[in-house]
């Protein structure tokens, strides 16, 4: 895909732009905080140069990670998804990046409201392309029985993809939401997602073996 070749041209202007910007960072920076929203950690501001590498470590896992893997031919298939999947975490994870940099100059204070803004897009759009997925053994919703079956892959995927998109909505929601209230319910909808898409690929791959 054409935009996956400017990402690259981004993460080395983003680690650059924190380089020159560090000289200017208070000493302890805010790297944590709490389900409340509040700061509860910090760290010296030369760890904003490793949070500013995380998006090339993500870019180069998810590059080569696939040439690796034994069903290697399926992500031809699904290239176009995975190749948005992979564009949109690593953008993503610069911007989270950019919001450590702001908040520790001063410049904004509801951190929380952009954290879950920006995971709350991040999972409606894994789950509007996870359909897409076709069976692998690195991306998508590993489970015993989704790696077991194909046809459970698939179904399991379906499911998860409306699942992650409806978690996506609530987050959305839920950022506008202060406070613990907030964590709790993007905690408690997380499990649900996890619990649910996990009982129905059991059930799915039962029936398969009981139909056999």
């Amino acid at each position: 895909m054409k935009y996956k070749k400017l990402l690259w041209p981004l993460i080395i202007i983003s680690i650059i732009g924190t380089i020159a910007i560090l000289p200017t960072l208070p000493e302890q920076i805010p790297i944590h905080w709490n389900a409340k929203g509040e700061i509860d950690g910090y760290g010296p501001k030369y760890s904003s140069l490793i949070l500013a590498c995380v998006p090339a470590l993500i870019y180069l896992l998810m590059t080569y990670m696939p040439k690796i893997d034994p069903k290697k031919e399926n992500y031809k298939k699904h290239s176009k998804a995975y190749s948005i999947i992979t564009a949109s975490t690593v953008i993503i994870f610069i911007v989270l990046h950019w919001i450590t940099i702001l908040a520790a100059l001063n410049l904004i204070n509801r951190v929380d409201f952009f954290v879950k803004l920006l995971v709350a897009i991040l999972f409606v759009i894994l789950g509007n392309y996870m359909t897409q997925l076709r069976f692998n053994y690195f991306t998508g919703i590993k489970l015993p029985w989704t790696l077991a079956s194909e046809t459970v892959w698939k179904k399991t995927h379906r499911v998860g993809g409306i699942g992650f998109m409806i978690i996506g909505i609530i987050y959305i929601i839920s950022s506008f939401i202060s406070g613990s209230l907030s964590f709790i319910i993007t905690m408690v909808s997380l499990f649900i997602l996890m619990s649910f898409t996990t009982i129905y690929s059991y059930i799915e791959y039962q029936k398969e073996i009981n139909n056999k």
